[in-house]
């Protein structure tokens, strides 16, 4: 078991939160698979830190169906359910459409940046990746939808989102690896999003089968998925 970890711990960062984050990020992009056991004495020596941060930060993930915590047998990385696969999708598809339609045609120049800024960074990484799948822009899909809901002040029900979605993210990653999605097609989708919430969204536009859509190209190659990573399934 060997964490991949992409940075330092930040001076004013906590070593639950930074151990929250190391191991977040690794089950998230799988480089710790589900089912995978976790040993805590291992991940205390990989992050370089006493034992008990770590065990706080399990909890937390635990809290967000991403890890087991068995009693007397330590933890393990859970494996991804279908019906919170299915309850993420909906919850994503139902409130992001809602939110964008509400914020279409009334954002501040200072905000349209902030997304331009993200989109702008997604198209920097598709050109340096090539073919390849880029984790980078993964998280930087995340943090665009992120901007919608704090656009609109909804940071909290993001923060319930962001743990109640965990097992549908995960399949959204494994659709990247076992159908190769094309990122470029995502990144085109964002680009109509943007000019959307810029003027509004058009009438011959609904917005509901384009969340439909976009949030749930996983499902036209879930047959692949299923077969190619039965085994990280529980259900």
């Amino acid at each position: 078991m060997t964490l991949e970890v992409l940075r330092e711990r930040n001076p004013d960062e906590n070593s639950r939160a930074y151990s929250y984050w190391a191991l977040r990020r690794n089950i998230m992009l799988l480089r710790l698979e589900p089912g995978s056991v976790l040993n805590e004495a291992e991940l205390s020596e990989q992050l370089g830190m006493s034992r008990t941060p770590i065990r706080e930060a399990l909890i937390l993930l635990r809290n967000e169906g991403l890890v087991d915590i068995l009693p007397q047998r330590g933890s393990k990385v859970s494996r991804i359910s279908l019906s919170h696969v299915r309850e993420g999708y909906f919850m994503r598809r139902i409130l992001e459409s809602a939110i964008v339609r509400e914020l279409a045609g009334t954002l501040s120049p200072a905000q349209l940046k902030q997304i331009r800024d993200n989109m702008d960074l997604q198209t920097k990484e598709l050109h340096q990746v090539s073919k390849s799948i880029s984790d980078l822009f993964f998280e930087l899909d995340n943090e665009l939808h992120y901007l919608f809901y704090k656009f609109s002040h909804k940071e909290r029900i993001w923060d319930s989102v962001h743990g109640l979605c965990s097992h549908y993210d995960r399949v959204r990653y494994l659709d990247t690896l076992a159908n190769e999605t094309e990122q470029a097609l995502i990144l085109e989708q964002h680009e109509n999003l943007y000019y959307y919430l810029m003027m509004g969204i058009p009438g011959d536009v609904n917005i509901e089968t384009f969340y439909t859509d976009h949030l749930g190209r996983w499902l036209k190659g879930f047959r692949r998925i299923y077969t190619t990573y039965s085994k990280y399934f529980c259900d």
